[in-house]
């Protein structure tokens, strides 16, 4: 097993994980709505000893997915 630095983890970390904040600020959604996202396993969160995190890969999925959708039932937010 590779042992990685400090700096180094909290890349590899950044790189595939994101915070409520981040993934609340990419999906540009209030917080009630993101939490429903997870309770209706839209949305996967990761827990552990109390941080909570998410796969950046699926919020970026999730974004594209939701622009899609405002495009196809909003149209006149465009």
């Amino acid at each position: 097993m590779v042992k990685l630095n400090k700096k180094e983890q909290r890349q590899l970390l950044d790189h595939y994980f994101l915070s409520t904040t981040e993934a609340l600020s990419i999906l540009c959604i209030s917080k009630q709505n993101f939490y429903s996202l997870i309770h209706r396993d839209k949305i996967t969160k990761v827990k552990k000893d109390g941080a909570v995190l998410f796969f950046k890969e699926e919020i970026m999925a999730r974004a594209h997915e939701q622009n899609q959708l405002r495009q196809k039932y909003r149209p006149y937010d465009f």
